[in-house]
């Protein structure tokens, strides 16, 4: 990546605050776009902007060498596409050399009739056709999902850890911070322009070896459980129905169909070593990610977006 500055788009939510700490790593000039304020920003730019205001976008972006961008999970779902529209045209018209846009959950090169995929689909299709420089980061599924509120309170009071996941996926989980060492390493190389990159972790893992680690890390037996797609929707859903948009039905059998579909197509296995010889990233083992979180129920973390 040149040494310009660098917009970090929805800075406040889990992945933007990865993409944030990498970039202070290498000593980047930082941009946090976001309408939250934390200690995370002390010392960097901070800007508001709104995904619906085309000259606060214009504002954000103004001066602006790379975007790092990651799509609020929640907020205005249904705008979500003109938003990505939106964002891509300030950001060309600013002149900005690349924007680097995070899918948080891997959708298809094609309608498949799953909700959450096609819409995932329409938001990066919907960049690409502003014709801003682009390149797409496509991650399988993010360890850090084990510290939600859909994860770790349950698994800290009950010893289970429950997912959706059939018992032998095998699946290249990957943290937060590695993805954001790809987002700023893809940046910076002409030849990633117009690319899609699928990215996981250095290791593939069952929900069982998951578990183990788990228990490992905690000092205490951790069990998977596998629930069905549609349990799961349903837990998520008595979490997130202020926030979701959308009718109970709705959000649990399209959460159902996501999973359903996932099990059976597995895009969480990712092949890495051509990814790694393009983009040579050093990536951590699920062992030591876990070592180095907080895992009290006192330790709250930010939602961000949901991959999986």
């Amino acid at each position: 990546m040149s040494e310009g500055l660098v917009a970090v788009f929805s800075a406040s939510g889990r992945p933007g605050l990865a993409q944030v700490r990498q970039l202070r790593r290498l000593g980047r000039r930082i941009r946090a776009v976001s309408r939250t304020s934390t200690p995370a920003f002390d010392g960097l730019e901070v800007v508001a902007a709104d995904l619906n205001d085309a000259a606060s976008l214009d504002r954000a972006c103004e001066g602006v060498d790379t975007v790092l961008f990651t799509s609020p999970t929640f907020a205005q779902r249904d705008k979500a596409v003109e938003h990505a529209t939106r964002l891509g045209d300030s950001a060309r018209r600013a002149g900005v050399r690349r924007l680097v846009y995070n899918t948080t959950s891997w959708h298809p090169d094609r309608l498949t009739g799953v909700p959450t995929m096609d819409h995932g689909l329409l938001k990066t299709k919907a960049l690409r056709e502003t014709g801003v420089p682009l390149t797409v980061i496509r991650p399988s599924l993010f360890m850090d999902n084990l510290l939600t509120n859909w994860v770790k309170p349950q698994m800290l009071s009950t010893g289970v850890f429950a997912y959706p996941h059939k018992t032998d996926l095998n699946v290249s989980w990957i943290c937060l911070d590695d993805v954001a060492k790809f987002m700023i390493e893809a940046a910076g190389r002409d030849e990633m322009e117009g690319e899609t990159v699928d990215v996981g972790g250095p290791e593939t893992l069952r929900p069982g070896q998951v578990a183990a680690l788990l228990s490992e890390a905690l000092g205490r037996p951790i069990v998977y459980q596998q629930i069905t797609p549609r349990e799961f929707g349903e837990r998520m859903h008595a979490i997130f129905k202020d926030v979701s948009g959308q009718d109970r039905e709705t959000y649990v059998t399209n959460l159902e169909k996501h999973y359903l579909f996932k099990n059976e197509a597995n895009p969480f296995l990712v092949p890495m070593e051509e990814t790694l010889r393009r983009l040579p990233v050093e990536l951590t083992p699920m062992k030591v990610w876990l070592g180095q979180q907080d895992w009290t129920l006192e330790a709250r973390e930010t939602v961000g977006s949901v991959s999986g």
